[in-house]
């Protein structure tokens, strides 16, 4: 139980540190400072760590990293939209 508190809740901060960036992508429509190969290294790395969580069948840990890798692709579809 503890694991997974830990878990939530280290998957709640690496989340939540993409929130500023996708807001301030959404309201200034600006993305020319975000590097392109960043992003999609980190959707990659995200992936792999979805499939890991799967297979060891770790909840929390799928849960957070798809969380992110939602927030990660919109600033990516950002970033190619308004480049």
């Amino acid at each position: 139980m503890e694991a997974d508190i830990l878990r939530y809740t280290a998957g709640i901060l690496v989340v939540g540190s993409l929130v500023p960036q996708a807001i301030k992508s959404w309201k200034t429509k600006s993305t020319k400072d975000i590097s392109l190969s960043r992003y999609l290294i980190y959707i990659a790395g995200l992936i792999l760590w979805i499939a890991y969580a799967v297979i060891i069948g770790n909840g929390p840990v799928a849960l957070m990293n798809a969380v992110g890798l939602a927030l990660a692709l919109s600033i990516l579809c950002l970033k190619l939209k308004h480049g």
